[in-house]
């Protein structure tokens, strides 16, 4: 769901360098999974199995992913993006970045 990252739209994922790798490592990691672009917008639902209502039950793996880029050194993290005000601990975007050389992984 990429959670806490600045991307919502599949542009936006395609178009941020993080998420894109966070994408490639996934599809790498665990290639029998089904990975698809589940739009907030539009009522289509891609995969052959579950639906819109069940999507809550899906875990967000979006964290683990990233800590676990971070650990390897490929995602670097500079901190939050934006905060919000109201609610800090639940609410914001990660300022998250790649590293320069990511063939050190």
């Amino acid at each position: 769901m990429f959670l806490h990252l600045a991307v919502s739209t599949i542009g936006e994922i395609q178009g941020n360098p993080v998420s894109c790798y966070i994408v490639n490592w996934y599809k790498n990691k665990y290639p029998s999974d089904d990975i698809e672009f589940v739009s907030d917008t539009y009522d289509d639902w891609p995969f052959t199995s579950g639906s819109r209502d069940s999507l809550n039950e899906y875990p967000d793996v979006t964290d683990s992913i990233v800590s676990t880029l971070i650990d390897q050194g490929v995602v670097l993290d500079k901190g939050l993006a934006w905060q919000d005000e109201d609610e800090p601990d639940t609410v914001f975007i990660r300022d998250l970045v790649l590293a320069d050389k990511t063939e050190q992984v």
